[in-house]
Formats: C-alpha cells, sequence, structure tokens
C-alpha cells in the first residue's frame, strides 16, 4: 500500500514473514494481504499509472513542437526592459492545456528564440521553444 525501506515499493507483491506481515505492516496499513481484493488493487493502480505516463508522453511529444512566443518592451538601442522567468512560461502552458508543468529555465533577457526543459512529471520531461520580440 505504501513504499516501506528494504522490503518493497507500493504496489508490488512480496513475500514477507507471517510475524512482520502481522506486527508491523498490516496494521499500520502498509501493507495488505495478497488477495482477490488486493490483486484487484494492484491491476487499478497499474492501469492508472499506465494511462498516466502514456498521458505524459503524449504530451511531451506535443510540448516539442510547441513554441510560446513573449514580446518585451525594448528601448530605441535594443536594450531589453524586463525578461520572462519560468513562472510565466509555466502560466502560458497552464493556459494552453498542458496542465501543472515545472519548467527549469533561467529569466530570458535576450530577444530570440531559447529552450526551456519542461517537466510534466514521472521522470519525463519535454522541450519547449521560447520566442522573445519586441515591442517597441
Amino acid at each position: 500500500m505504501e513504499n516501506v525501506k528494504k522490503i518493497g515499493r507500493k504496489n508490488e507483491i512480496k513475500e514477507v514473514s507471517d510475524g512482520y506481515a502481522r506486527n508491523f505492516l498490516i496494521p499500520n496499513k502498509k501493507a495488505m494481504p495478497a488477495n482477490q481484493t488486493a490483486l484487484h488493487l494492484k491491476n487499478n493502480a497499474e492501469t492508472k499509472e499506465n494511462t498516466l505516463l502514456a498521458r505524459y508522453k503524449e504530451l511531451a511529444e506535443k510540448l516539442n513542437g510547441e513554441t510560446l512566443v513573449f514580446e518585451l518592451k525594448t528601448g530605441l538601442n535594443g536594450e531589453v526592459f524586463g525578461s520572462i522567468n519560468a513562472e510565466q512560461i509555466e502560466k502560458t502552458l497552464k493556459e494552453k492545456g498542458y496542465g501543472e508543468t515545472e519548467v527549469s529555465a533561467n529569466s530570458l533577457k535576450t530577444l530570440g528564440e531559447h529552450q526551456a526543459t519542461v517537466r510534466l512529471g514521472r521522470g519525463i520531461n519535454g522541450t519547449v521553444k521560447v520566442r522573445l520580440l519586441s515591442r517597441s
């Protein structure tokens, strides 16, 4: 039912001594006996996990073709006023339907095209292009 150090991970079926199961694992809700109910719960959890992983992989593929465009105010000599940070990229991605993401990008302060790594979850990452344009 949850990860137990040196024993097993959540949703794994492990064989342990009767006393350890009866006195520690089961009373503390860390495990349950491997009966039909437990196997059904395990299969449901695996199905949900596989569906979630497939969704993240699909989003990563879609994200790799995505370009986000931001406009920054610039001066007469081309100097940039302001920057685009990870929170702004995350907000834009959420508005585009990517859900909760975590972007690892420094503040972008130069015009042109940049790359930002987006963590979707479960170790699956995507890359999005961020284009900064001049707004006089």
